[in-house]
């Protein structure tokens, strides 16, 4: 009796350990065997089968972290993708470990279009286009701090584009940590940028308003903002949320964040079409007045205008692929490139051309309470331009050291407050700044004709009508963003390149 005992509580405590190692067993050593067929000598797969055998007979149970990651392995050892995919995905977003995809024992499914997907979808890893988009940016942080320390700048409208464009930084930003899958290490970079989604419009047509009409803003402008409040509203509960919360969204995010995504991109494209007609509006009323600003001012505003509208169109195809209207993914990408050629074309500008951003520049057009009580009519006033035209550029009058207003008032047959008046209102610039332009303009070419470099820089400076060098370098920098020594430089470097 006693033996018969001991019998039975040996065959207990071996059932015991059995089913404890029933699911932690190892894959790890095995010789896999190419088949459709349960009927195997492999003990690996023999364990498989019994797993799944197992699973099937408990199929509503919550499987703990270690039979999850079981049961899709041994569905993997068995080569069926579909379920092995399934629960390895289940595993992912309920234990958010995503080193499972490293297991050498998923070798049956890794080949598979699925198994690359899920691969896509949280594996870290980056690529040529998304440092591409962090370094621009990167680029667009910097830029929008650097626009602000203009000093003559207009201090409303630079600060206007510069958060238009650090709002355009922080999305793409957050976008690379998006597509590389690491946000999963920073969760609480969730939904960062949603909020700016309706202050992209209100922001650009805030700008074109202050820099086309020196628009002051009131109480009431503030009305455009308030969508952007109820969405950061909306929000702020998530924003309060722990990581470990936020971590489960991120994991979840097709069943969970869809459906509220979907209707943010629908109400964002709805305020971007918006704003983009109401900027198409103030450009067209600019560029249909007889007072245009200067025709710098005009190209930026064209430029940004339809940089904006390019983004418009790439952001409605974005929605299209995202409520599966569209089916190419490869269709959700181009809005980012927009976003970042808008912040590119920004610094390539404030670089290339800074004065767009001069308050005395951009302003530079309203000249209509300054001539207010002028006699100048129109046609004389167009006779007038044409004869200086004339003068500058057949008889070249600027070459003339000692030509100040008065004198080419004199040659004009007018008065020095009608000449000052047409340079104004035609040229978009004061007299100085017209005659200096046509003297560097000049200069340089006579230093592109002299091939053999015989001529002295300040010996060109009195040839135009510069008195002295200081002069000379001040405003060939401002007109070209070099200084002639740099200039000639280049043009010697480009002559024997050539040769």
């Amino acid at each position: 009796m006693k033996s018969i005992k001991v019998s039975l509580l040996f065959l207990l405590i071996c059932c015991f350990f059995n089913s404890k190692n029933f699911y932690a067993f190892n894959f790890e050593e095995r010789n896999p065997i190419a088949t459709d067929s349960l009927f195997i000598d492999n003990p690996n797969l023999k364990k498989a089968a019994s797993i799944i055998k197992w699973q099937k007979e408990n199929s509503s149970k919550n499987y703990t972290e270690n039979e999850l990651k079981n049961i899709s392995i041994s569905y993997a050892l068995l080569n069926n993708k579909t379920e092995s995919l399934f629960y390895l995905e289940k595993y992912i977003k309920q234990y958010y470990d995503v080193s499972i995809l490293e297991e050498s024992n998923l070798k049956n499914i890794k080949s598979s279009e699925g198994y690359i997907n899920l691969e896509k979808k949280y594996k870290p890893g980056i690529n040529g286009w998304i440092l591409f988009f962090f370094s621009t940016g990167l680029i667009g942080l910097f830029l929008s701090v650097l626009i602000n320390l203009r000093k003559k700048g207009d201090v409303i409208g630079n600060l206007l584009i510069s958060v238009f464009v650090l709002f355009h930084s922080i999305f793409i930003i957050h976008l690379c940590l998006f597509l590389s899958n690491y946000s999963f290490n920073f969760p609480h970079t969730l939904y960062i940028s949603t909020s700016f989604s309706f202050l992209y419009g209100p922001l650009l047509y805030f700008y074109f308003i202050r820099i086309s009409r020196k628009h002051k803003f009131r109480l009431i402008d503030g009305l455009h903002l308030i969508p952007s409040l109820l969405l950061f509203l909306y929000f702020l509960p998530i924003y309060l949320l722990p990581g470990s919360e936020k971590l489960h969204l991120l994991y979840n995010r097709d069943e969970v964040l869809h459906t509220t995504l979907i209707s943010v991109v629908i109400l964002k494209c709805i305020s971007l079409i918006g704003y983009a007609f109401l900027i198409f509006k103030v450009y067209r009323k600019v560029k249909s007045k007889e007072q245009k600003p200067h025709q710098n001012i005009l190209n930026w505003q064209r430029n940004m205008m339809s940089l904006n509208f390019l983004y418009v169109l790439f952001y409605i195809i974005y929605g299209a692929a995202l409520m599966k209207i569209v089916t190419s993914n490869t269709l959700i990408y181009p809005q980012i490139f927009a976003m970042s050629f808008i912040i590119l074309y920004v610094g390539y500008t404030a670089y290339v051309q800074p004065k767009v951003f001069s308050k005395k520049y951009l302003f530079n057009n309203f000249t209509i309470t300054k001539y207010k009580k002028s006699g100048l009519t129109t046609t004389f006033s167009n006779e007038l331009k044409e004869e200086l035209i004339r003068l500058l550029e057949e008889e070249k009058v600027f070459r003339q050291s000692n030509l100040n207003l008065e004198l080419l008032a004199e040659k004009l047959g007018t008065t020095r407050h009608n000449i000052s008046q047409v340079i104004n209102e035609h040229f978009h610039v004061n007299y100085f700044n017209l005659i200096n332009k046509y003297r560097v303009n000049e200069a340089i070419e006579i230093l592109k004709n002299d091939y053999n470099n015989n001529l002295n820089i300040i010996d060109v400076a009195y040839d135009v009508g510069f008195n002295n060098k200081v002069t000379f370098n001040k405003a060939f920098k401002a007109e070209k963003n070099t200084t002639p020594s740099n200039y000639l430089k280049n043009l010697d470097n480009l002559r024997l390149s050539r040769a």
